[in-house]
């Protein structure tokens, strides 16, 4: 039996304090048949740090038992499982005074006394610490050691540290149960090229934009070397090629010193063997009955005499699953596996198709909308019961759902069993409406601007409270989805001021509401403007028909301007407008928006065009304002990490009709405009020696932006071309343009709008505009 040993008694040796000793003077007898004797004391051998009680409730053997081997066998192997003895604990034996005494001999773990590094620069005990699973108290185990040795190890080279080394001190160890870590840094290693070889089907520059490893520049890349992240680089560019029919692409990697006498820089290269890209040779379909086959390939991408490509397969695999789920098949499943031709390079692609059961919505339940009212889920819905179970139509709604801000989740499942119909359960959850939010942020067009705002946006006007407990524990005025915004934002140069409310869905219907009031102070080079105004806005979104995408609106606005501060050196145009003047103006927009993001928009487009008439609810002034806006965005690359590379070219034109004060005129330059110039740096001159800014008529502005990953999510780099001018009248007398490098800064303390800083270098100019080489806008609210 393992774990329990007849022996010859020995003279007992003396025992260490807590233990149990054994009287110097034994019996000696040549055999000792202990089964079936009561034991008369139990002794522990080899106890040193272990409590003598803890070891005796492990072993749950107390005298006056009788001695039975598979209790005893028992015994040991519970001691054993405590992890506190070396080897395995045995028990044995022994004849005293005639009496049967059951000794119990172990050997004890030592344990950690201390835990040291020694050599460590680039990182602290503590944090070196975290990256083990030693304790002082706790056994010494060459596994644990060598683990902490490992994960030290990763955590310099991860930091760069290529060559560091890592060794424990054996004798110390031996000696003194401290663990002592000995650490030789090396130098940093800082990756200063990637190279490719053998890649002839892409480019150096498409593949470096599929791995972590990046090369070294200073402040904003590290440059560190991991032979971790090297063999997932590998691994990304051998998916790469396999996902586009490289299916025996074969990638590995070598580094190389082109210094031998500085360790510190280092060149990493790729070693690609592309083999053959293979080409769909037969596509089969099978358990189509809903479409035909024809139908199904005209869906895909993918087709004869293509090459197989993963990313298109999934691609043509949803196109066909969307298909069938508009018209109620939301069960349907598609695989498309494929198999190698005897014909070396070519492929068989199979799609099969298991369509299952058509079904129809029946009820439609929501859950979660606490304090939502049902209809303003049920409306961004736009589906019915009894239509054909559309699984493409709810996921569009869920997506309207969130966008509303009023959820932070929504999800939509088929739910029932009933034969051919299928339950919507709408399951929300409700999103935090109510914002106080203080913020402060500085930018080179208007200076420090403070803010302070207060919005709700599931306000409802009607929901007014029954007392005042319920006022107070905000549960009322909300449920309806309208907004009420109230925002105040003093200022070096800027002040500002504006109360809004907007009902979404007026009556129920797809048209919206808003109305505001607002002031507006600002100290100009010129002159200091004050504005006080109302507006209201009606707007109408199009859902189906020719004009499905865009939305359209119509604002109605009130304002009193003040001009103070005129110099008397100024021009007839600024002297003219000179006191208060009343200002009314109705505009008419038009607005088609395609774009993937609000904040980051990288794909789609946007055109705006508005038509302004001033006068039209009379006021000081009659003119026309016509203005039109066109962006467009392009995803041109992602990276390892689905970072995206997105190039943006965008233009503004714009043309006044009558004669305009000057502060409704265009002004160019700045944030927003040309960069490279002064905030309304470009503009037409009047007045002693053409210094004053006048504005003009005519506009046109034009960009070109390209923005990249730089560090992780929270740093993008940009290059950018602006254009424009700002003439008299319509026509191109003067050009302006810049070009200019610049980085976003996205911290979430700061909201969605990024902390900008450009530099931006004129290359065309006019003797008069005024230039500005760094811009920049920061904030935050909190």
């Amino acid at each position: 039996m393992m774990g329990l040993r007849h022996l010859q008694p020995v003279q007992s040796s003396p025992m260490p304090t807590g233990a149990q000793a054994a009287p110097s003077a034994a019996q000696p007898i040549t055999t000792i048949k202990p089964e079936g004797r009561v034991i008369d004391r139990v002794v522990f051998e080899g106890l040193l740090t272990v409590d003598l009680a803890f070891a005796q409730s492990t072993a749950r053997i107390t005298p006056g038992s009788i001695w039975d081997r598979n209790e005893i066998a028992a015994a040991c192997a519970r001691l054993a499982a405590t992890g506190k003895f070396e080897g395995s604990p045995y028990a044995e034996p022994r004849e005293e005074d005639g009496k049967l005494v059951l000794v119990f001999v172990v050997h004890e773990r030592p344990y950690v006394q201390a835990i040291d590094f020694v050599g460590n620069v680039k990182f602290k005990t503590s944090d070196l610490l975290k990256e083990t699973e030693l304790a002082i108290g706790a056994p010494i185990s060459d596994f644990v050691i060598n683990q902490a040795k490992q994960e030290i190890e990763r955590k310099y080279r991860e930091a760069g540290y290529y060559h560091v080394t890592v060794d424990v001190d054996q004798n110390v160890l031996r000696d003194e149960q401290r663990v002592l870590f000995r650490i030789s840094e090396g130098p940093r290693i800082k990756v200063r090229h990637i190279n490719f070889e053998g890649n002839t089907a892409y480019s150096a520059r498409l593949l470096r934009s599929k791995i972590e490893t990046s090369t070294y520049i200073w402040i904003f890349r590290t440059g560190a070397f991991s032979d971790e992240v090297a063999q997932r680089d590998a691994a990304a560019i051998k998916k790469w090629y396999s996902d586009r029919g490289y299916l025996n692409a074969r990638v590995g990697y070598r580094i190389e010193f082109p210094d031998p006498k500085n360790e510190s820089s280092l060149t990493l290269i790729f070693q690609i063997e592309e083999g053959l890209q293979h080409i769909i040779k037969t596509i089969e379909f099978s358990g189509d009955t809903v479409f035909d086959a024809d139908h199904l390939a005209s869906l895909m991408k993918s087709a004869i005499g293509k090459p197989i490509d993963a990313d298109v397969l999934e691609q043509d695999r949803q196109a066909i699953l969307a298909e069938y789920g508009t018209i109620g098949y939301i069960y349907s499943e598609v695989t498309m596996p494929f198999t190698f031709d005897v014909e070396d390079g070519y492929v068989n692609l199979k799609v099969q198709v298991k369509e299952e059961g058509q079904y129809r919505m029946g009820r439609i339940d929501i859950r979660g909308n606490r304090l939502t009212k049902d209809k303003v889920v049920r409306r961004e819905l736009r589906f019915y019961p009894e239509q054909l179970y559309n699984n493409q139509e709810t996921k569009k709604a869920e997506k309207r759902l969130t966008e509303t801000g009023l959820f932070s989740e929504a999800t939509i499942t088929p739910q029932g069993e009933a034969p051919g119909v299928r339950d919507a359960l709408v399951d929300v959850v409700e999103a935090n409406t109510t914002n106080i939010l203080f913020g402060v942020g500085v930018t080179s067009n208007s200076g420090l601007v403070g803010s302070i705002t207060l919005e709700q946006k599931n306000f409802d006007l009607f929901d007014w409270p029954r007392t005042t407990k319920e006022f107070f524990k905000g549960r009322s005025f909300k449920g309806a989805g309208q907004t009420l915004r109230l925002t105040v934002e003093p200022g070096t140069e800027l002040n500002r001021g504006r109360i809004e409310f907007r009902e979404p869905y007026l009556l129920d219907q797809d048209v919206g509401f808003g109305v505001g009031g607002y002031l507006f102070q600002r100290d100009r080079h010129e002159y200091d403007e004050e504005r006080i105004g109302f507006y209201t806005s009606f707007d109408k979104r199009f859902r189906e028909g020719i004009l499905k995408d865009w939305s359209a609106e119509a604002a109605f606005k009130f304002e009193h301007i003040d001009i103070s501060g005129v110099d008397w050196k100024a021009p007839d145009e600024i002297k003219d407008v000179k006191g208060g003047s009343w200002l009314t103006s109705v505009k008419g927009t038009i607005v088609r928006d395609k774009t993937d993001s609000r904040w980051l928009p990288s794909e789609g487009n946007r055109l705006q065009v508005a038509w302004e008439q001033f006068g039209a609810l009379g006021g000081d002034y009659t003119f026309s304002k016509l203005t039109g806006n066109f962006d467009q965005y392009w995803t041109v690359a992602r990276d390892v990490f689905d970072r995206k590379h997105i190039i943006a070219a965008g233009g503004m034109i714009g043309q006044i009709f009558g004669d305009a004060p000057v502060f409704e005129k265009f002004y160019g330059g700045g944030i927003g405009s040309v960069r490279g110039f002064e905030y309304r740096g470009i503009s037409p001159r009047a007045g002693w020696n053409d210094g004053y800014r006048v504005g003009g008529d005519f506009t046109l502005l034009t960009n070109v932006e390209y923005t990249f990953p730089l560090v992780g999510q929270t740093l993008r780099g940009v290059t950018f071309l602006d254009m424009g001018t700002v003439e008299d009248n319509f026509g191109i007398h003067s050009w302006r343009s810049a070009v200019g490098v610049g980085v976003r800064l996205y911290i979430k303390y700061f909201g969605s709008i990024p902390l900008s800083f450009d530099l931006a270098f004129p290359t065309t100019k006019d003797s008069e505009d005024d230039t500005q080489i760094f811009s920049f806008s920061f904030g935050t609210t909190f």
